[in-house]
């Protein structure tokens, strides 16, 4: 009896992991313009694909909100979201319904292939995807012609205002500066940069841009390559501040230069300590890199010292808190952005009295509101040149 109850365990295991492995060790190629990329999992008999393998693949960027089970990406610059356990997809914040749930097994998010291809095509503009019982195809459709149409236009509107990058400071395992009281930075980033994005999307003709919606990672270097590839005509981090002397208060707004003083120095030393998180620890950004930076971006500074300004009247107006006005520092986030751009640091979370006003939801809306009539100021100083 006892031999047969070891037995039948056994048995039991080996029929748990045959059906385990029969689930998930199947693969199909990706193939991209007749070129074998490799060979990604799918499940279920090919009929859904890892977008962790897909992504990885094509050297595409993968973000996951592990709380939610979130994960966004880009294919053909269209941000993309989808969630585990979900039906729908969301595409530039466009919903769409898959046939199927997401499933997450062993850490990789798997879509049901024929679905996720005939909703995405319909959106991508360059790419056009495909697949049979053994490949995914991923083929180019953008003609040369279209692309050098596309820069004459580009050219020609370099200067209109139509676009606003909100960039909220860090984000999932960065949590930024944090509070006394345990506030993150990265959460009150986040609320602000939204609020203010809605304000935005409903009294102004200009098209706004979260390089994060979701308590999401994001390099650096990733913020600003989502501005410039949506030609962003402003871009606007939005962070909160912290010192180890909590007796320092107030709001300050960035431009990218040559540091000034010691306090710049340390709030753009703090700022672009999430570069050892990226791997790259140790990097410093010297003086020449920092005239560099702004010589190749002194056709934007006038623009950004106008709006830096404008943002310090307008915050300056609405709350009792010291103005320390625009100062330049060496920001990694501001660098690479081809565009007039900002940092805006809200108040400083290590501050007992800031860090009880911004976990208060009215204060985080009167916050967003002054950087709003900031833009709307902006805007018409623009109409004016």
């Amino acid at each position: 009896m006892k031999f047969f109850k070891i037995k039948l365990k056994f048995l039991l295991i080996y029929l748990f992991v045959s059906i385990s492995l029969a689930a998930t060790n199947d693969t199909i190629k990706l193939v991209k313009n007749s070129k074998l990329l490799n060979k990604i999992d799918t499940i279920e008999n090919n009929k859904f694909f890892s977008i962790n393998d897909f992504l990885s693949s094509t050297g595409s960027e993968l973000y996951i909100n592990e709380k939610t089970e979130k994960i966004v990406f880009y294919l053909d610059n269209k941000k993309i979201k989808i969630t585990n356990g979900i039906t729908f997809l969301l595409i530039d914040d466009n919903i769409y319904q898959l046939s199927s749930k997401v499933v997450r097994q062993n850490n990789e998010y798997f879509v049901h292939i024929d679905s996720f291809i005939n909703i995405v095509n319909s959106s991508l503009q360059n790419l056009s995807i495909i697949s049979n019982s053994s490949e995914i195809i991923i083929s180019s459709t953008a003609k040369t012609k279209n692309v050098a149409i596309k820069n004459i236009d580009i050219e020609k509107n370099k200067w209109k205002f139509s676009t606003i990058i909100i960039d909220p400071g860090h984000g999932g395992k960065d949590p930024g500066a944090v509070g006394y009281r345990g506030t993150l930075e990265k959460d009150i980033a986040l609320d602000v940069a939204k609020r203010l994005e809605k304000k935005i999307s409903k009294n102004m003709k200009v098209k706004t841009v979260l390089t994060r919606d979701e308590d999401i990672f994001l390099k650096l270097g990733e913020r600003t390559k989502i501005a410039n590839e949506n030609n962003g005509s402003l871009f606007i981090s939005i962070h909160a501040n912290a010192a180890t002397d909590r007796r320092a208060s107030g709001f300050e707004t960035f431009l990218i230069g040559p540091n000034k003083n010691e306090a710049a120095v340390r709030v753009a030393a703090r700022e672009n300590s999430v570069l050892e998180l990226e791997g790259v620890a140790g990097k410093k950004l010297t003086n020449e890199d920092l005239i560099q930076a702004t010589i190749a971006q002194s056709a934007f500074a006038s623009k950004s010292e106008k709006f830096a300004a404008l943002v310090q009247e307008e915050i300056g107006k609405r709350v009792q808190g010291k103005n320390r006005g625009v100062k330049q520092a060496g920001f990694y986030v501001l660098m690479g952005a081809s565009m007039p751009n900002v940092l805006v640091e809200l108040g400083f979370i290590s501050n007992l009295a800031e860090e009880k006003k911004l976990r208060s939801s009215q204060y985080r809306e009167v916050l967003a509101t002054a950087i709003f009539r900031a833009l709307e100021k902006y805007e018409k100083t623009l109409d004016n040149d």
